[in-house]
């Protein structure tokens, strides 16, 4: 944002005029400012003349304030985001961190990848950074993997890729040009044809259960009514409580 442009603010009535507010406002100022700036170019330019007043409440809550980094020695302010990012480098950096320490940093995104809106609010340049690891060619050697909408192709999700080189390089060609010419025998043949490697045909998942088996899996397997007991009170055993405790009239 240059010194000239002008950070729209609610007027200087009601909530305007609140303290709070007014260091709302310069957050949000900062943060939409991509570049260090001198604290009198943007206290001028964003409306907020206290500021500039070292020892005014706005300002120590301002210099105080976990969002805000001052350079002591160029004496510039900036925004401080969740990530500290500059480049692709960085980006990769950090999603390899997130893939290796899941659930790390920010809950908004997945176990091990990150939403493209929580990255560009550290880096701004990411949709552009991570379009261009995207398409980097050869397939095999990119960096990281991508999720889009259905809808409108757009990134959502970023991940690191962990396969890269010869473990991420597709069937070999040799392999497809041999898959290719092999050709499948005719229903009639089939059979026979399985027959010569000791294969058979799924008609044989259609043939009639023997009992046998039947009897086997029942014996093996019982239902709730044929479950067995063992009569723990055996000084019980022959008395029926149903009718030998029932109290006589």
């Amino acid at each position: 944002m240059s010194s000239s442009q002008i950070y729209s603010q609610p007027s200087l009535t009601g909530s305007g005029t609140h303290e709070s507010a007014q260091l709302a406002i310069a957050i949000d100022a900062l943060k939409a400012n991509p570049n260090p700036v001198r604290l009198e170019d943007f206290a001028l330019s964003n409306a907020l003349p206290t500021l500039l007043d070292p020892n005014s409440n706005l300002f120590h809550r301002f210099k105080s304030h976990e969002r805000v980094q001052h350079d002591t020695k160029t004496d510039l302010w900036t925004y401080k985001p969740d990530f500290n990012l500059h480049s692709p480098a960085d980006l990769v950096k950090l999603l390899k961190e997130r893939y290796h320490h899941p659930g790390a940093g920010s809950t908004k995104s997945t176990s091990a990848g990150m939403r493209l809106a929580e990255l560009r609010e550290s880096y701004p340049a990411a949709k552009e950074a991570i379009e261009e690891l995207s398409k980097h060619e050869p397939r095999e050697d990119r960096e990281v993997l991508v999720l889009r909408g259905q809808k409108d192709n757009a990134i959502k999700q970023v991940f690191w890729n962990p396969l890269r080189g010869s473990e991420a390089k597709g069937v070999d060609e040799e392999f497809k040009t041999i898959w290719h010419e092999l050709k499948v025998p005719d229903l009639v043949d089939l059979p026979k044809e399985l027959e010569k490697e000791g294969l058979s045909t799924t008609d044989m998942l259609d043939a009639p259960i023997p009992a046998s088996a039947l009897a086997k899996k029942k014996k093996g397997k019982k239902g709730p009514g044929q479950r067995r007991f063992k009569l723990q009170n055996t000084h019980l055993e022959g008395v029926d409580l149903s009718t030998d405790f029932i109290k006589k009239p």
